[in-house]
């Protein structure tokens, strides 16, 4: 498990938002697996069947975020003092409005995009990864893009 921690705590972050929140559901995730170690029959598939645990654990415990009361008080170690936008300003960094757009998305979006485009999991696997239907990945997946090619289509390139 240790192996994998990096690569699962990324992976929990980009559906968290949070490091603190993604730390959380990485440790509860590997509980999960130690608990569960019996059930996986096919020791070739470790990651897949990690990925699928941390990913379920880190949509529950994104819906259940910290207040943003707390967040103010106490505020994550990388986040630092940021000027506020030029309001005059016309040119917007596409990089920025994407991850801006990303940021808005729901965390059972964020957490099928995530497995299927950035993780590289088909469909099918990512449905059962994540505990739902094949067509609801899809229909997820579509509004997630939906959602994004809006974000960006005031963004110059």
């Amino acid at each position: 498990m240790a192996a994998h921690y990096d690569r699962l705590l990324g992976l929990a972050r980009l559906i968290c938002r949070d490091t603190s929140d993604a730390a959380d559901a990485v440790q509860n995730g590997l509980e999960q697996a130690w608990r569960s170690r019996a059930s996986l029959r096919e020791p070739e598939r470790t990651r897949q069947w990690l990925d699928r645990i941390v990913a379920r654990e880190a949509v529950r415990v994104s819906k259940r975020r910290r207040s943003w009361w707390s967040r103010l008080i106490n505020p994550d170690a990388y986040v630092g003092w940021i000027e506020p936008a030029d309001e005059h300003a016309t040119v917007v960094d596409i990089s920025s409005a994407l991850r801006a757009g990303f940021e808005r998305l729901s965390a059972e979006q964020r957490a099928v995009v995530v497995l299927h485009l950035h993780a590289g999991y088909s469909v099918v696997e990512t449905a059962a990864m994540v505990g739902v239907p094949e067509e609801t990945v899809r229909s997820r997946l579509r509004l997630a893009r939906q959602r994004l090619r809006k974000e960006l289509e005031g963004v110059e390139r």
